[in-house]
């Protein structure tokens, strides 16, 4: 247990997790289960429940950010890059603030945004160096499959219906928050949003070749992509309606 707590372990050492290894894809099995026990409780809950729900999982995802701060803190671990500065840990935020207060336009960024870069944290993570079974696997893990849950129940539910009109709206405040995290970054030499140099492992290592900052073009193909793959179903839909 003690190993669990261990942040002088380094990353990438023998016993990592490893991207695409077993217990990574068991952690991914893992993900597209609770995602659908969420949804499936969520559609079948009365409004009461629904905010109640809402509120338990934002605020879990909260409380396990906050926990892990503390525990980095304590150990002496907690720099200038671990700051909630990545989109992820935004997100974190932002879906309690939803939970609160709902909010349309701040539903749609969840959506637009913070959902499709949680599936990608999940997919390519930047956290798989450390053991399998060690605080910062877990609790990324846990959180990220928690913020792709929020906004999945929201959309299974019907209380968010995606809509490709304010998707513009929606791109308007991503870069309203990557320009001074972008500043940011090359003044400190952090990474957050991988605005300065490509996350190992990801899809934005394909774009490499065009060097610093070029490779951040790599970003409009791979939100189209996205984009295209999250807003399909609900364009087909607008249509036949």
């Amino acid at each position: 247990m003690t190993d669990f707590f261990d942040f002088s372990i380094d990353p990438r050492s023998g016993n990592s997790l490893g991207m695409f290894s077993r217990g990574h894809i068991l952690w991914l099995l893992a993900a597209l289960t609770a995602w659908l026990m969420l949804c499936r409780r969520y559609k079948r809950c009365t409004s009461a429940r629904r905010v109640r729900m809402r509120r338990t999982i934002a605020g879990s995802a909260l409380v396990i950010e906050l926990l892990r701060s503390l525990l980095l803190m304590l150990a002496g671990e907690y720099g200038i890059g671990r700051l909630p500065l990545h989109l992820c840990a935004l997100a974190i935020y932002i879906s309690f603030l939803h939970a609160l207060r709902g909010g349309e336009l701040t539903g749609q960024f969840l959506y637009a945004f913070c959902m499709p870069g949680a599936v990608c944290a999940l997919l390519f993570p930047d956290w798989s160096g450390y053991p399998a079974f060690h605080v910062m696997s877990v609790s990324s893990f846990a959180l990220h499959i928690l913020l792709v849950g929020y906004t999945l129940m929201l959309v299974a539910g019907g209380d968010l219906h995606p809509d490709t009109r304010r998707a513009p709206a929606c791109l308007g405040i991503m870069l309203l928050i990557a320009v001074p995290v972008s500043i940011f970054d090359r003044l400190t030499g952090t990474n957050y949003m991988f605005l300065n140099w490509p996350s190992p492992g990801s899809p934005l290592e394909w774009f490499a070749f065009l060097g610093r900052p070029g490779y951040l073009l790599g970003y409009l193909p791979l939100l189209a992509a996205a984009w295209a793959v999250i807003y399909a179903p609900f364009i087909k839909n607008r249509r036949a309606g």
